[in-house]
């Protein structure tokens, strides 16, 4: 079944230089046998390291959270039941890391396993695997951004009731998002400030709350779909319009989901992963 599937990209490093490297984290866990690879990193939330492999420089794997509560129905035609199975079930996220310059591809789904989430299982599983992770930047556009009036800002944020906690400066938008998604039940809200007609820039205010919902997104409070923004680098120059997280955020990617075989789902979702590398 055809779909799409979302890709990001990361930075991760050492917080210290005693702790080992990401793949050889990732190898001491996978040598272990299942149920020991498997932590609970909190509430009804348990994480295991799947599958783990190495091609020629980079590594690739699957991270599963196991369910064991809440499961769906089996539906039959003539009507639903439960589950014939008295296992756990488990939905699955693929990586790739490059270990060259730290550039982590994952499968970005955060119902299943976010990045930061991904961050505890390892500090879980041994405490001794601290790691930070930082989605990657677009360092030109967002130079640009600082170095230019503004003339039209543009945020999209999903799951909006779901927005972690925000500074002084940001916290009018993001009471606006959490209200529209209230009011409206809207998965996705989009804002737009902007000089429309007018001529001039948008305050100064607003290079300041581009970089809270960017930090918001940094740190796994905010599942921003859309920064954009317009700028005017200089008089008799028009206004050009730059993404603040094209680097992090890829196209999203076809893939044809098989059905009932986990092992050629996750091969197919990990070749996307493998394609969306080789173009970072």
């Amino acid at each position: 079944m055809a779909s799409k599937l979302s890709c990001r990209f990361y930075t991760v490093e050492r917080t210290e230089t005693h702790v080992p490297p990401l793949a050889d984290a990732l190898n001491a866990i996978i040598a272990a046998p299942h149920h020991l690879r498997q932590k609970q990193i909190g509430e009804g939330y348990v994480v295991r390291l799947e599958r783990l492999s190495t091609e020629g420089h980079e590594i690739c794997g699957e991270f599963v959270r196991v369910r064991d509560t809440n499961l769906p129905f089996e539906v039959r035609q003539d009507g639903v039941q439960e589950l014939d199975t008295s296992n756990p079930l488990g939905d699955g996220i693929a990586f790739r890391f490059r270990p060259s310059d730290h550039t982590l591809a994952v499968e970005y789904d955060t119902k299943i396993i976010s990045p930061g989430r991904i961050m505890a299982y390892l500090f879980n599983y041994y405490a001794g695997y601290t790691y930070s992770i930082t989605p990657k930047m677009d360092r030109e556009n967002w130079q640009k951004f600082q170095n230019s009036p503004v003339r039209k800002l543009k945020i999209s944020i999903s799951s909006p009731t779901n927005l972690g906690e925000i500074e002084p400066e940001g916290a009018s938008v993001a009471h606006t998002f959490r209200s529209l998604g209230d009011a409206f039940d809207a998965p996705v809200i989009t804002i737009e400030m902007g000089m429309g007609n007018r001529k001039g820039e948008l305050a100064p205010q607003v290079k300041e709350l581009a970089k809270t919902f960017w930090d918001l997104f940094a740190s796994d409070d905010a599942d921003l779909r859309s920064l954009r923004a317009s700028v005017k680098p200089a008089d008799g120059v028009p206004a050009e319009e730059i993404n603040l997280i094209d680097e992090v955020l890829s196209d999203r990617i076809d893939v044809d989901y098989p059905g009932n075989n986990p092992d050629v789902n996750y091969s197919v979702r990990a070749q996307a992963l493998k394609d969306a590398l080789l173009t970072r």
